[in-house]
């Protein structure tokens, strides 16, 4: 297998500044990320999960020194991404839903996802409970959850077809929850 560098410049505190260059890659290549600002432990356990990039760019901005790369410290980091973007969605989303007043399609659409959001966070503690007593299955349970909580968002304007104003976020979030499942069930053993 032949692997293709690429380059990228990361700004810990802020997802929009960062700027990745990438080769054009072939079908079977992989990808290094390489970087001074980036432990080679992470870029590896970041490599290993559905959305790399996501991972790096979600991790990196809730790590410290004190902090060791490990898939149990990096599950915990991912935790407090999604809380953060989850955060940031039901900002926006309550943004939306006052300012313009929305019509009462989309006011309805923005409220289910607010409902969501919420509920997203008030699993973070249940997620970093079940992370201490080693019960992977509830790790799973509340991260599949979460899953479920953004694709509903999405699905109410589907529904209603009206063009969702926080793709974006969402879409961020799923990958970021994707990434955490990934970790706790296939690099964790509790």
């Amino acid at each position: 297998m032949s692997t293709t560098s690429a380059s990228m410049a990361l700004v810990p505190s802020s997802f929009e500044a960062q700027f990745f260059n990438f080769s054009q890659l072939q079908k079977d290549q992989t990808f290094t990320i390489l970087s001074t600002d980036v432990d080679p432990k992470l870029q590896k356990l970041c490599g290993e999960t559905d959305y790399p990039i996501e991972c790096l760019t979600s991790t990196i901005p809730f790590l410290d020194e004190n902090v060791a790369i490990n898939p149990i410290s990096i599950l915990k980091v991912e935790i407090d991404a999604i809380d953060s973007k989850t955060k940031e969605a039901l900002d926006k989303a309550f943004e939306l839903s006052v300012n313009p007043p929305p019509s009462r399609l989309l006011l309805s659409c923005l409220e289910t996802c607010i409902d969501n959001y919420n509920s997203i966070l008030e699993s973070k503690q249940k997620i970093l409970n079940a992370i201490s007593l080693g019960d992977a299955d509830q790790v799973s349970m509340e991260l599949s959850f979460n899953m479920e909580n953004v694709f509903a968002c999405e699905d109410t304007f589907k529904e209603a077809e009206i063009e969702s104003p926080i793709t974006e976020l969402n879409s961020l979030l799923v990958k970021i929850i994707t990434n955490s499942i990934t970790i706790s069930v296939g690099m964790i053993n509790f």
